[in-house]
């Protein structure tokens, strides 16, 4: 069973054009790094600030998500009261699962039911402060309820997660220890604890844990 994740970044033209590339390339960074670490995993940016991944185990399609979004949320902008819709929401996320009925990287086609969940609930979704900014579309629709519930949750915790906040978390989501991010952050561990705390990331972990406990291959 496949997840695709369908995203595009919130009020992405407010930031200026040296901050645009940096933010590309951090995506493209990003991508790189969540190939080593799911085997299969693809992402693509398109028309500038739309992002197309595609996972073939939708176990892993929330962690990455999330990675993705705190990974957003935390990177640094220059006059940040000029741009509070980016820094609040960093993006806005649809994953869609379901079978893929061609996945051809060297053509560049992803084509099947999964993408085009997610593609049709990314375009569905209305303004991030009234709707919120994650929706997982199970083709499976018993699932639909639960999945819905945990991921919007989730995503009203993220909204509200500082720059420092949701740099800890991602590190966090990446199984990094809170001495491994002090170290790479270059702080203490006990502010590393406090940011962690704040975040409320017993709460993502307990959402986490439950969705990739889920058999998606049995649905």
């Amino acid at each position: 069973m496949y997840a695709a994740i369908s995203a595009d970044i919130v009020s992405s033209t407010s930031l200026c054009i040296e901050e645009t590339i940096a933010l590309k390339q951090r995506i493209e960074d990003l991508f790189s790094v969540l190939e080593n670490r799911f085997p299969g995993f693809w992402g693509r940016i398109i028309k500038g600030d739309y992002i197309e991944c595609l996972l073939p185990s939708a176990k892993d399609s929330f962690r990455v998500a999330l990675i993705i979004k705190s990974c957003i949320k935390s990177f640094p902008v220059a006059e940040p009261k000029k741009k509070k819709l980016f820094q609040t929401y960093g993006i806005r996320i649809a994953v869609g699962i379901g079978e893929m009925r061609i996945v051809n990287r060297e053509h560049g086609i992803m084509d099947g039911e999964a993408i085009y969940l997610s593609g049709r609930t990314l375009s569905g979704m209305g303004a991030p402060n009234k709707n919120g900014t994650f929706i997982i579309e199970p083709a499976d629709k018993q699932l639909k309820p639960a999945l819905q519930t945990v991921g919007m949750l989730t995503d009203a915790l993220l909204n509200n997660t500082t720059r420092r906040q949701s740099e800890v978390v991602y590190y966090k989501l990446l199984s990094k220890s809170e001495q491994e991010i002090a170290n790479i952050l270059g702080v203490k561990q006990s502010g590393i604890n406090q940011h962690s705390t704040s975040a409320k990331w017993y709460c993502i972990e307990e959402a986490l844990n439950y969705f990739e406990q889920l058999n998606f291959e049995n649905i």
